[in-house]
């Protein structure tokens, strides 16, 4: 099977934070999964509750980098949200992101107009 240099940077992102020589794009990229993939795992709160503010904060701005703003929103829930915030949270951050191909798809975009924000491959 051969790897698409888009599949080889998403790669990069989810497995090396970005890798050694990262650029914006792969940083946001590496923010982007990170935060997702705590999501995924746990909701919305405990992502939240897990990941340092600092994480939290890139993640915010990588969402924005492709084109999901809205998600920062969703990301800023209060650490002693109730169960119903939580449920709320977890909601609405599927329904700006129901799966993984609407990040496949953000990320693919970014990379084909702006391929000098990621690092060679």
């Amino acid at each position: 099977m051969q790897f698409s240099e888009a599949d080889l940077v998403w790669n990069r992102a989810a497995l090396e934070s970005g890798g050694g020589a990262a650029r914006k794009g792969d940083l946001a990229l590496a923010a982007l999964l990170l935060v997702h993939g705590a999501i995924c795992n746990g909701g919305v709160c405990d992502a939240c509750e897990t990941l340092s503010p600092d994480q939290l904060a890139a993640a915010g701005d990588a969402y924005a980098f492709f084109g999901l703003p809205k998600v920062a929103e969703v990301l800023c829930a209060p650490p002693d949200a109730s169960d119903d915030e939580c449920e709320q949270a977890d909601r609405d951050y599927w329904q700006l992101v129901p799966d993984d191909a609407t990040l496949v798809a953000r990320f693919e975009a970014v990379f084909a107009e702006s391929r000098d924000l990621f690092a060679d491959v």
